[in-house]
């Protein structure tokens, strides 16, 4: 089917062609960006490139410019992280990526460098606020001694928690040790972790290939270091197209700024556009969505289409749990309960996300001495107690809440594995290979509203919204921002049907 453009998609592509200096062109969910994107990069004068938030976006935004016949040399579609590894690896082409660098170093240099209470009980933090300092581009902007920086850093996360005397009398030793970890990271150039593929070819000022047009897709979930490479890749006097939304802004917990495009308008001087319309969601899908995005329109076309209230009680007598249609919950714990249950009744289904699974095993197989179900539930236990009390006092609210998911989550393994007699971690291990599963589409998908982030289904079940947002463990008002985001981008996953299924409060 032809391209017809909106009158606001127009808009926007009359601005590729005409305009000058760069657009932050706000998109709400199921606005066509994809396709608006494809569009402009035919009507660009010069190269694009486009910058996707992960692999599966990038690979999709490959394909459809391969099905148009658009030239490599024309646009190139990657990830952040790909961009700045390829340059990365020009200057040193035998890098080796390892996710624990900076784990590695701290306890390398151990006692000998930092003091004993410091590395016993705030190594993790350390960790952390490395990871964020290289996400805020510290030694990009600013200098990596200035203290203020890191102690911002700490104040907006609060990574040390303000209930807890002895973290705030020890700030300032933990900042140091962090200048120090990351001081030592820049300098070991034959090792990157994954903040490095974006932070270090910036810091070092390494040579890319630039682009006369920089595309950013999801451009809400950008962070400092995200958008210095941005300016790296771009020609000069270039141009960029940040595409976004801000209500579906959900990954603040992994560093990045809750108002992006904000400062990308400010710092590329960029014009905004609109995309109201949505041609994804129903017009009853809309009036609920409206709830969480007042702005938000259906296309004048869309169909009526429902949004309707169950029991939990009903769920399993529905007769189209089938592919074309999805199950979304804040929580993993609940999809993997209810899952076991519908593949009793006969009802095949996967949970989406593979990663999460791997995350379950390494979670499982953690303990060498462990072999039962019953040691497994015990190491488990005082793993996510431990865990969630350190989280909290540094009010990790995203920690606290995915240690708890990931040990609720494993209880609920281990007691279908009892329940089949089979006591080894092995069955656990092979039960959790057999649920979780990426892009799932021949049967009906289990999946977190994060997992379910730009995709969709004809119909979808929201299991239990109520007791499961906003998280119990956000505390700040960007953190209730975002579990508010999630909301808005669970309702409008829904081509036809949205049902929400209440679930009776549990005692946890």
């Amino acid at each position: 089917m032809a391209f017809v453009a909106s009158p606001q998609q127009a808009a926007f592509l009359d601005w590729v062609v005409k305009g000058k200096g760069s657009c932050v062109l706000e998109a709400v969910a199921g606005a066509g960006k994809t396709t608006t994107l494809i569009e402009a990069v035919e009507r660009a004068e010069g190269s694009v490139a486009l910058l996707a938030y992960n692999k599966k976006i990038a690979d999709e935004i490959s394909g459809k410019l391969a099905a148009r016949n658009v030239d490599w040399k024309k646009a190139k579609a990657g990830t952040v992280h790909s961009f700045g590894l390829s340059a990365y690896k020009k200057t040193f082409p035998r890098v080796k990526v390892e996710g624990l660098k900076v784990t590695n170093l701290i306890a390398e240099a151990g006692k000998s460098v930092y003091p004993d209470h410091v590395v016993r009980v705030y190594s993790e933090v350390v960790a952390s606020l490395v990871s964020l300092a290289k996400q805020r581009a510290i030694g990009v902007y600013g200098a990596i001694d200035d203290e203020s920086k890191w102690f911002d850093i700490i104040d907006h996360f609060d990574l040390l928690g303000r209930e807890k005397e002895d973290a705030q009398e020890r700030a300032g030793e933990i900042v140091n040790a962090a200048i120090d970890v990351l001081k030592a990271s820049n300098t070991r150039t034959d090792v990157i972790d994954f903040d490095d593929m974006v932070y270090l070819p910036v810091l070092l000022k390494l040579r890319f290939w630039t682009y006369p047009w920089v595309f950013i897709d999801e451009a809400q979930d950008t962070n400092p270091a995200r958008r210095a490479l941005v300016k790296a890749v771009l020609s000069p006097g270039g141009r960029v197209v940040a595409v976004g939304d801000r209500r579906q802004a959900i990954y603040g917990f992994t560093g990045a700024d809750a108002d992006a495009l904000d400062l990308i308008r400010d710092d590329f001087n960029a014009i905004e556009l609109p995309l109201t319309v949505t041609y994804r969601c129903p017009k009853a899908v809309v009036g609920h969505a409206h709830q969480w995005v007042d702005h938000i329109e259906a296309h004048e076309d869309a169909p009526e289409g429902s949004v309707s209230l169950i029991d939990y009680s009903e769920l399993h007598a529905r007769n189209d749990l089938t592919g074309g249609t999805a199950i979304l919950c804040r929580n993993t714990k609940p999809l993997v309960t209810l899952a076991f249950s519908l593949i009793r009744d006969g009802v095949p289904c996967r949970v989406e996300g593979r990663d999460i699974g791997k995350g379950l095993i390494k979670l499982a197989t953690k303990w060498r001495r462990v072999k039962t179900l019953h040691g497994l539930e015990e190491a488990v236990g005082v793993w996510s107690e431990t865990n969630i009390i350190r989280a909290k006092a540094r009010n990790d609210a995203a920690g606290a809440q995915s240690i708890k998911d990931q040990a609720d989550t494993i209880r609920v393994i281990t007691a279908k594995c009892r329940a089949e007699n089979r006591d080894s971690i092995t069955a656990v291990v092979d039960t959790i290979q057999g649920l979780f599963e990426d892009n799932v589409d021949r049967m009906l998908v289990l999946s977190t509203i994060h997992k379910a982030k730009g995709r969709e289904w004809d119909t979808v079940y929201w299991l239990d919204r109520e007791n499961t947002l906003p998280s119990r463990f956000a505390t700040q008002r960007w953190q209730y921002d975002q579990e508010n985001n999630l909301c808005y981008v669970a309702a409008t996953r829904a081509k036809q049907s949205l049902i929400e299924v209440t679930v009776p409060r549990s005692a946890d």
